[in-house]
């Protein structure tokens, strides 16, 4: 038997977080004997989400957020909670996901030869099963993309990733300094500077919506609404990104960085597309 401890944040999007739910606790296809508990972080949501999922799912633990939690947040709250009991494994779930029968057995099996001592990223796709959105990017900074083999990840997504109780005992939990981003990257960063591998799974787990929000510059707009959004938890707050760097690529990397955040966000709309195309559009 494997305790799976399954980890969510949700905020005002009910539909999508039901739809993750029902793919999560089916149990059909899948090899392994298992016990799962699903906590959710209810980050102030409006749209009567926890009411729905309380009625849909009883079994769920729900933990109520104040709205500032954001998706770091919210996670690190979620497993503070979880880590209060013994599981064998923790899954990390974002829940716009909608999980395949397959998503458990293919998890745990690419764990197993790992010796439950390596982080495994699911492999997720869009809706339209046409590409691949997430699992992580190599050291070129390339999305990877499944070929039937556990392949490396250098950056990790944080959208379906299972942690083994070994890793977990390592590292512990995300670290809150992160509001929404970056902090599934860094607990990726962490692992590899402790030896501890993160890697793939062979084949595809989940679909979800691409996200195509540019974090780093708000276009169309003037700029007062342009600092309000890079500094914003769903933007790049250069402070954040000031402590990432400075962690993982040195001084001179992290200021040169946290100027260029702040000069992207002064030029006008014609000039960014003059000087990076639609790098930041």
């Amino acid at each position: 038997m494997k305790y799976i401890a399954v980890l969510i944040t949700c905020h005002n999007r009910k539909i999508k977080t039901i739809e993750c739910l029902y793919s999560v606790v089916n149990k059909k296809g899948l090899l392994i004997d298992f016990s799962l508990d699903v906590f959710l972080v209810d980050d102030g949501s409006i749209d009567n989400t926890v009411n729905d999922v309380l009625i849909k799912f009883p079994e769920v633990k729900i933990i109520k957020g104040d709205g500032n939690l954001f998706w770091n947040r919210g996670m690190h709250k979620c497993w503070s909670i979880a880590a209060s009991k013994d599981y064998d494994y923790y899954l990390w779930l974002n829940d716009d996901v909608i999980v395949y029968d397959n998503y458990l057995d293919e998890l745990i099996y690419c764990s197993s030869v790992n010796n439950h001592e390596a982080i495994i990223s699911g492999i997720i796709e869009d809706e339209k099963k046409e590409k691949i959105l997430y699992v992580g990017a190599d050291k070129n900074k390339n999305l990877i993309k499944p070929n039937g083999s556990i392949q490396f990840i250098h950056a990790l997504n944080g959208n379906c990733v299972l942690i083994p109780r070994s890793v977990f005992d390592k590292l512990g939990n995300l670290d809150p300094y992160f509001h929404h981003d970056l902090g599934d990257v860094d607990y990726g960063f962490r692992a590899l500077k402790s030896n501890i591998n993160v890697l793939t799974t062979r084949l595809v787990v989940g679909s979800c919506i691409e996200n195509r929000i540019c974090r780093v510059r708000k276009n169309h707009t003037n700029i007062i609404n342009r600092f309000k959004s890079l500094y914003s938890p769903l933007g790049s707050p250069p402070h954040i990104n000031l402590y990432f760097r400075l962690k993982y690529y040195g001084y001179t990397n992290a200021i040169f960085y946290f100027i260029f955040l702040h000069f992207l966000n002064l030029i006008p709309d014609f000039l960014n597309n003059a000087l990076f195309k639609k790098r930041y559009s």
